[in-house]
């Protein structure tokens, strides 16, 4: 079961990874292309910087639960590791439950967020729409698809939290120290 896991994880990473980068690639041409746009021939896009801050919203809130992953969220370890074994999977399941209902709260409230947005549409795909491939009318995207990607991602991160409680309730029953979510996810 842990072997599965671990190579879930893996793919999971994997992709994740891959997806972030081709995001972060696509982020980093239409900022080149704007700079060169507005510097070079004195003509800035006007749905560049919108396009930009909305790829940057999905990739930050999608990096975070690789992040945990990783271990490269900011923690404070000291007193879980200086406590004895059973303390500290109490305390880490303590602090991983406070988590869960953080997160609870972002996916509902981010929900709610995203659908109340909805009625809303992103100017730079109608002007991505009208002036590069000369659509006609709108291109009707809603602001919903930028603002879902908070829900989404906590949803995922929560999924990473659930993993990581499974695990600190096995090291609790067998009174070992809790392990770190970089051990869980099978980081090298």
């Amino acid at each position: 079961m842990t072997e599965t896991l671990t190579s879930i994880a893996k793919v999971y990473r994997t992709l994740m990874v891959a997806l972030l980068g081709a995001m972060m690639a696509i982020l980093f041409a239409v900022m080149c292309v704007q700079v060169f746009f507005r510097y070079g021939l004195n003509n800035s896009l006007i749905w560049a910087e919108e396009v930009c801050r909305y790829l940057l919203i999905w990739v930050s809130f999608l990096a975070c639960g690789v992040a945990y992953q990783r271990g490269e969220i900011a923690a404070m370890r000291i007193l879980v590791e200086a406590l004895p074994a059973r303390a500290a999977a109490l305390l880490t399941l303590i602090a991983d439950a406070a988590i869960l209902v953080l997160l609870g709260f972002l996916v509902i409230f981010g929900w709610r967020y995203a659908v109340f947005s909805g009625g809303q549409t992103m100017p730079a795909a109608n002007f991505i729409w009208s002036d590069v491939f000369h659509g006609e009318g709108s291109a009707n995207l809603s602001l919903f698809w930028v603002y879902v990607s908070i829900p989404i991602s906590m949803t995922l991160l929560a999924v990473h939290i659930v993993l990581h409680t499974l695990s600190t309730l096995k090291a609790l029953a067998g009174g070992t120290p809790p392990t770190s979510p970089s051990e869980l996810g099978g980081e090298p």
